[in-house]
C-alpha cells in the first residue's frame, strides 16, 4: 500500500454508505463493483479509480473496470505490469517504472487476497502530488473488503453450481475425485482441440502423474493413497480457471486442458503453482508425493486423440519432482 499523510478518519456519512451498500443483495461482482466504484469516485479527490485481477502467471494486472480521469490506453480489458519483488509479483502492486510513464504523482493501492491463489488490487492514481490521505486510504480499505466478500461470493455460487451439476450427472463425474472423469475430459479435449485447430485459442494440455502413488498406497494402506489423491485433486481444481477442465485420466494421472493458456511457460507456471499448492496441502501427511508433469501445445497435435496418448506417454517419461509431506 501507498503512504499517505495522517488527517482525520473516514466520515461518519461515508460509513454509512458503505454501510448501506454492504447491505445490499447484489446479483453479480460487476454490479457490486459498480456501486463501490460510484462511491468512491464522489468521496475520493478526482483522478483515476482501477479495479483489476493479479495475473501472477505474466505479472500483470487484468483491469476489471475503471473509473475517473484515466489514460486512453488505460480501460477495462487492458492490463498494467505489477511491481516485481523477490517473493514474485509484488503482492499487487503496480510497477513503480510504469506508474512514472503514466505521470502519477500520488498512487494508493490495496491488494486483497481472495479464496485460495486469487488476488483483486483497488487502486487510485492521480497526476497531483502527495494528493491522497490516510482516510482516502481507510476508505480503499473498507471499500476493498466489501469487494473480496462479493468476489467471493460469486465464486462460492460457481462452486455450487458445479458440485449440482455433478449430483445430476455422476455418469461424467470421477467418484474418488470429483473431477472429470476420463469419458468427460475427452469430450472436452475435443471441443477445445478444434477451436485451437481454428487458432480461436491458445490451449494446452498438461498431465500430471503422482508417480509414487501405488507405493505410498502399498506402505501406509490405501487409505492414505486415495486421501492423497483427492488432495491433488482438490488442488487442482482450485488451481485451474472457470474456462479450464480437470478430469482423472488413470489411477495416478490428472489432467487439465489450460484454455488461453499464454505459451509453455504460461504451463510451466501454472505447474508450479499446482505442486506449491500440493506442497501446503499435504505437508502433514505421513507420506511424501512425487510428481512429474508433461505439457503439449493441444493447437499443435493432428488429432485429440493423438494429443492424448502424447501426454500420457510423455508424463510416463517426465522427471519425478517432490511435493509435501513428513515422508
Amino acid at each position: 500500500m501507498a503512504e499517505a499523510a495522517d488527517t482525520d478518519p473516514v466520515s461518519g456519512n461515508v460509513l454509512s454508505a458503505l454501510a448501506l451498500l454492504a447491505e445490499r443483495r447484489f446479483q453479480s461482482f460487476s454490479e457490486a463493483a459498480d456501486g463501490v466504484l460510484d462511491l468512491l469516485e464522489g468521496e475520493l479527490p478526482p483522478g483515476s479509480l482501477l479495479l483489476g485481477q493479479v495475473d501472477s502467471e505474466e505479472g500483470e494486472l487484468r483491469l476489471i473496470d475503471v473509473r475517473g480521469d484515466a489514460e486512453a490506453t488505460i480501460q477495462a480489458g487492458s492490463t498494467l505490469p505489477l511491481a516485481r519483488h523477490l517473493n514474485g509479483d509484488g503482492g499487487g502492486l503496480l510497477d513503480p517504472a510504469a506508474l512514472e510513464q503514466l505521470a502519477v504523482r500520488s498512487y494508493l493501492a490495496m491488494p486483497l487476497q481472495t479464496h485460495g491463489s486469487g488476488a483483486i488490487t483497488l487502486c487510485a492514481l492521480s497526476p497531483t502530488t502527495d494528493l491522497f490521505t490516510r482516510s482516502h486510504l481507510d476508505l480503499l480499505a473498507v471499500a476493498g473488503r466489501l469487494l473480496t466478500y462479493e468476489w467471493e461470493s460469486v465464486k462460492w455460487r460457481a462452486d455450487l453450481r458445479r458440485l449440482n451439476e455433478r449430483l445430476r450427472d455422476p455418469e461424467r463425474t470421477d467418484a474418488l475425485t470429483g473431477l472429470l472423469n476420463r469419458t468427460a475430459f475427452i469430450e472436452a479435449l475435443e471441443h477445445e482441440w478444434r477451436l485451437a485447430e481454428r487458432g480461436s485459442a491458445e490451449s494446452y494440455l498438461l498431465a500430471c502423474r503422482l508417480a509414487n502413488l501405488s507405493d505410498v498406497a502399498d506402505r501406509h494402506g490405501a487409505g492414505l493413497g486415495e486421501l492423497l489423491l483427492r488432495d491433488s485433486a482438490d488442488v487442482m481444481e482450485e488451481a485451474i480457471r472457470r474456462t479450464d477442465h480437470a478430469g482423472r485420466l488413470g489411477d495416478d494421472v490428472l489432467g487439465a486442458v489450460l484454455v488461453g493458456c499464454k505459451g509453455p511457460k504460461g504451463a510451466d507456471a501454472f505447474f508450479e503453482r499446482f505442486k506449491q499448492a500440493l506442497t501446503r496441502v499435504t505437508s502433514e501427511r505421513p507420506a511424501t508425493l512425487e510428481v512429474a508433469y508433461a505439457v503439449l501445445a493441444l493447437g499443435k497435435s493432428e488429432s485429440p486423440e493423438d494429443a492424448l496418448r502424447d501426454i500420457e506417454k510423455a508424463a510416463r517419461k517426465a522427471k519425478v519432482a517432490v511435493a509435501g509431506g513428513t515422508s
